[in-house]
């Protein structure tokens, strides 16, 4: 009995997913922001995400475009929670204008972090962090589905760029991943 409910499941999300009138974004997130190696003011890690989950379900906004930016395909994306009890409870991942063309040298990738009052903003890049661009990025995609990690080494708080953290993993030092089903324009 549990396999045909299953099947049918599999079939209802299977045909909401195909359908050309309405535009659906899934994503598979895990990351967690870190006190790291020395980080200041010394802190807890705030709690891992494991999020996987489409567009509106659960408090959870997704949103993913691919555009051409001088010649280069570049993904944008964001997975925002919002508590409706405790706006303090809010979290958020995004990146901007990623390269999904190859190495990035120079360009306008940022990596934008959200956690509960404190927002973290940095320049990202294909080459291993440095305090000018903390975040290392890898991105591809694989049958419209657009895949990676990002890693980030002392991303400054925006507004107290003295106070960094790391973007890992939960409860490692490995990069975050991430998945993105139904990204526009791809």
């Amino acid at each position: 009995m549990r396999s045909i409910a299953w099947l049918l499941g599999i079939s209802v999300v299977a045909s909401a997913c195909s359908s050309e009138d309405e535009h659906v974004v899934y994503a598979a997130l895990a990351y967690q922001v870190r006190c790291l190696d020395g980080c200041e003011p010394r802190v807890p890690d705030e709690p891992g995400h494991e999020i996987k989950a489409v567009e509106g379900e659960g408090g959870l906004s997704l949103d993913c475009r691919v555009r051409n930016i001088g010649g280069t395909p570049r993904v944008t994306f964001t997975s925002t929670y919002n508590a409706a009890s405790n706006s303090s409870e809010s979290f958020s991942l995004g990146i901007s204008n990623g390269n999904l063309a190859g190495e990035e040298s120079d360009g306008p990738c940022e990596v934008r972090l959200v956690e509960d009052n404190n927002t973290y903003v940095g320049a990202c890049g294909s080459d291993f962090p440095t305090s000018e661009r903390p975040c290392e990025i890898t991105l591809f995609v694989e049958e419209n589905v657009v895949k990676g990690t990002v890693f980030c080494n002392q991303i400054p708080n925006e507004s107290n760029r003295t106070t960094t953290r790391w973007l890992t993993r939960p409860s490692t030092r490995e990069p975050a991943t991430f998945e993105l089903h139904g990204c526009k324009d791809i």
